[in-house]
């Protein structure tokens, strides 16, 4: 890792004229700079918005850290250098770099080409290259200052909502608990603040002043004036004021103005749930009553599926499955062709599953012994063939091999493989029949205009689905109406504050924060009253310390500054909201003091504690922290679980989850060769996933980047969670890699992505790999991905189920129905047909699954490792 002797910030320069500088502002912290080493040069990233007009653009510039004397410059893509020049902070002594490229008279400043075209440029610093992509953004000015006002409001709620007043818990439509506290406190401190303006604390003070003769009381000046000026009718004399500005006052001032912010933050926040409560039950009313008796059929998701299908009905497609996993599982293919070729059919696996039973091709058929068994024995360097070879296959095989005679059976081993040809399978031949019935169903879907009517086994699941919809809209009503309470007793209350502030300034009192040492304080009961409801009021909303007080007021006055490093905070926070909130989380302790240091700072290695004791599974997230081999991420979940029935947690597992945010808009990602190239670049680039290990996620805040909808379900139109192979390759991601769309100002979704994301990280991926015996079941604790609870009830099912064809079929014994108790969201485990790897599926209704829906059977669920569905 090479030592950084350079940081690159934005600057505000303010010039007199084009050669006397009179101001430098530097940005909050520098840009993140990153050293790659394959290529032996830095890397920095940043962004533009073109769509913003009117905003004073800062210019991109370099300070060195260490003694130079090289002159720094831009590498034009034709050899030239434009050299940077330099300028002094006028206040600071600092030497910084810029390059200059116009002076704009009218503006008064110096254009420069580096932050204002999106692009690369390459600076060439002491020798070594750093290279700057400069990102474009379609966020506009309104756009931008709503995402800012957005990124306060949720950072104050993360901190206040701790047991805040606008999540109060409620009984009889009561808001008690440390929500009423709070609202008696208001009530009490703007009651008492109303009294000591009425009755204030005066001081009479010595002045002079004109008055007439007679009613002179007369000082120096008074004399002076009678021996120079005669016959004069005013004379200055001693004379006396109110003074409201008296320490005790300026002291109350503070407090109310301290107060003030606390309690205009409540109603922000008692609003803004109001408005976000109402728009969720409204967004599950729609889906409530969206839901009929008949669906409407992607068309190009039909087709895509279809010519899925029509693929797996050809010879190459199989053959060309079968060279990608023998080259995947790194089978030895020996460079020569060999003396056998071995051609066999495939029956099934041993009951060990270390080999299959097969026949072998003889005269123009199939045989197998009499009184024996042939059984493909697979070990040692050939092993990986069980991961290739599947039930039903027809395989040729040139090869070398020798036989083991047993009693009931005869082993057969490879020595050496010189090819693996297909010849047929089962599934070829069933994707040829199932092909003519989908082109069938998509002819007659297509006079219908794409409406298919739903069967009453997918009517059934269906009311299990508005069943839940029913109750999360009676939870968000109520939630509702319990932050209008909220609203309507302390939005009055705020006003009349506020006029209060305003009086007492106009009386010429002063805030001040020292806290007097006055009787009037315990004589006064009004006074007494402002100082106890200033301290019980910080203490109601978890901000008795001062500093933690004065650094979110600090964070309130951030401007438009580093919109993508704003970004990466604002998505730390809906991180850290979505397990606290949703999946019920609990931050360990100091944790508000390490998200404001994220924020404030450019720290890195900040982490965070949140503990689920009914889940059994505690985080560390972690805010860029460095991995083992010294990439960066924004953010890791190291994930510690327990197995359900481990009583005692006597035996942890680990898991890791990387996600890292881009604040890029759809030509940033073209210009980085798409979404699908961006997440392979940090899965495998990068190698966030440790050689494979880690599912790595991208968040982004751009709602037209997907171009190819690859999911029947409406997240498909914003994210791709690693559900099918995207390209229509055959290569799946498992979920182990995939992008979320999550936008600041976007109501329509607000969290649901990440909430969906951290869902399927929280109860699938965590071990995904790891299988009861006899069961589908998660070893984890099960959780709910709607509501977060581990109150789930097992539900007793049929035993026979009928597709259809109206065919009766015999369902599979390890599959597990539950429902939450608490949200009513069904949960179905089950695995995927495929003999090679069987995977777990879950389902969790129609909105919040994350794994892929068939276009043409919504509640069918496609299997994440090989593209299955229940049709195959």
């Amino acid at each position: 890792m090479m030592d950084l002797y350079f940081e690159i910030k934005y600057l505000e320069l303010k010039w007199y004229n084009q050669d006397i500088l009179t101001k430098v502002t530097e940005s909050l912290v520098p840009l993140s700079v990153e050293y790659n080493e394959h290529l032996g040069i830095h890397q920095v990233e940043t962004t533009i918005y073109p769509k913003v007009e009117g905003v004073k653009r800062g210019v991109l510039a370099v300070r060195f850290l260490n003694q130079t004397s090289d002159k720094p410059y831009v590498e034009l893509p034709n050899g030239e250098k434009k050299y940077l020049s330099s300028i002094k902070d006028p206040e600071t002594g600092l030497e910084w770099w810029f390059l200059k490229e116009r002076w704009v008279e009218d503006l008064n400043h110096w254009s420069s080409i580096a932050p204002n075209i999106a692009g690369t440029v390459r600076l060439v610093l002491q020798g070594k290259i750093c290279k700057v992509l400069i990102n474009g953004s379609d966020f506009t000015l309104e756009q931008l200052e709503r995402y800012l006002k957005v990124f306060k409001n949720d950072l104050w709620e993360l901190i206040l909502d701790e047991s805040s007043v606008v999540q109060g818990k409620a009984k009889g439509g009561q808001i008690e608990g440390i929500g009423e506290e709070a609202i008696k406190c208001i009530e009490s401190l703007v009651a008492h603040a109303h009294k000591v303006l009425i009755n204030p604390k005066v001081e009479l003070r010595e002045i002079q002043s004109l008055k007439p003769r007679k009613e002179v009381r007369p000082v120096n000046r008074t004399f002076m004036e009678i021996s120079t000026k005669a016959n004069q009718k005013y004379l200055t004399s001693r004379a006396t004021e109110s003074s409201y500005n008296v320490p005790e006052n300026r002291y109350v001032l503070f407090a109310l103005e301290r107060c003030y912010r606390i309690i205009k933050q409540i109603v922000i926040l008692a609003g803004n749930k109001m408005e976000r409560f109402k728009l969720q039950a409204e967004k599950l009313r729609a889906q409530h009553d969206a839901l009929k008796d008949h669906s409407k059929v992607d068309r190009d998701l039909v087709v895509a599926d279809l010519r899925r299908i029509g693929q797996r009905g050809k010879k190459e497609y199989w053959q060309s499955h079968i060279d990608t996993l023998v080259a995947h599982y790194k089978i030895p293919l020996s460079d020569e062709p060999l003396s056998e070729k071995l051609r066999i059919k495939i029956e099934g696996a041993t009951h060990r599953g270390d080999g299959f039973f097969f026949q072998i091709w003889s005269n123009d058929r199939y045989k197998k012994p009499v009184d024996r068994y042939y059984v493909l024995a697979l070990g040692g360097e050939f092993e990986g063939l069980l991961k290739v070879i599947e039930t039903g296959m027809e395989l040729e095989f040139d090869c070398e091999y020798h036989t083991n005679r047993h009693e009931k059976f005869v082993n057969l081993h490879f020595d050496d493989i010189h090819s693996v040809t297909f010849i047929n399978s089962k599934k070829m031949e069933y994707a040829v029949t199932l092909y003519e019935k989908e082109i069938d169903i998509g002819i007659e879907l297509s006079e219908r205009n794409w409406i298919r009517k739903l069967t009453d086994k997918e009517l059934r699941e269906q009311e299990k689905e508005k069943s839940a919809l029913r109750n999360r809209i009676a939870y968000y009503e109520y939630q509702q109406m319990l932050s209008i309470q909220v609203y309507e007793k302390s939005e009055p209350k705020l006003r009349v504050l506020k006029t209060i502030i305003n009086q007492l300034k106009d009386m010429g009192v002063k805030p001040s924060s020292l806290f007097p040492n006055s009787m009037t304080f315990v004589q006064n009961p009004n006074y007494q009253a402002i100082h106890n409801n200033y301290k019980n009021l910080r203490k109601a909303m978890n901000l008795q310390d001062e500093n933690l007080l004065i650094s979110l007021e600090k964070i309130d006055e951030i401007g438009l500054v580093n919109m993508p490093l704003l970004y990466e905070r604002w998505s730390l926070i809906q991180i850290i909201m979505v397990l606290k909130n949703v999946f019920r989380f609990v931050p360990q302790d100091d944790w508000k003091y390490s998200v404001i240091n994220a924020i404030k700072s450019n720290s890195s290695d900040i982490s965070i504690d949140l503990v689920n004791d009914n889940g059994k599974r505690n985080i560390t997230l972690w805010y860029e922290k460095r991995l083992p081999n010294k990439k960066k991420p924004d953010f890791t979940l190291d994930l510690t679980w327990f197995e359900e029935d481990d009583l005692n947690n006597s035996r942890a597992h680990h898991k890791k989850f990387i996600m890292d945010s881009k604040f890029y808009d759809k030509a940033t990602f073209v210009r980085d060769g798409g979404l699908i190239a961006k997440i392979n670049e940090l899965y495998e680039g990068k190698n966030y996933s440790e050689d494979g290990q880690n599912p790595v996620f991208l968040i982004h805040p751009c709602n037209n980047v997907i171009d190819k909808r690859v999911t029947a379900q409406d997240w498909g139109k914003y994210s791709y969670l690693g559900e099918v192979d995207y390209q229509g390759n055959g290569e799946y991601y498992a979920h182990d890699r995939g992008a979320i769309y999550l936008n600041p100002i976007d109501d329509r979704l607000y969290s649901d992505e990440l909430q969906r994301l951290l869902g399927m990280f929280l109860q699938y991926k965590l071990d995904s790999d790891m299988h009861r015996y006899g069961s589908d079941k998660t070893l984890a604790v099960p959780m709910c991905i709607r509501c977060g609870s581990n109150n789930l009830v097992k539900i007793e099912k049929n035993t026979v189920w009928y597709d259809k064809d109206n065919v009766q079929r015999t369902k599979t014994q390890r599959s597990v129905w539950m429902t939450c108790s608490e949200c009513e969201q069904m949960q179905v485990y089950n695995h995927c047909s495929s003999r090679n790897h069987q995977s777990r599926i879950i389902k969790n209704g129609l909105y919040w699954s994350y794994h892929s829906a068939r276009a043409i059977e919504i509640f069918n669920i496609k299997c994440p490792e090989c593209g299955s569905w229940g049709g195959w």
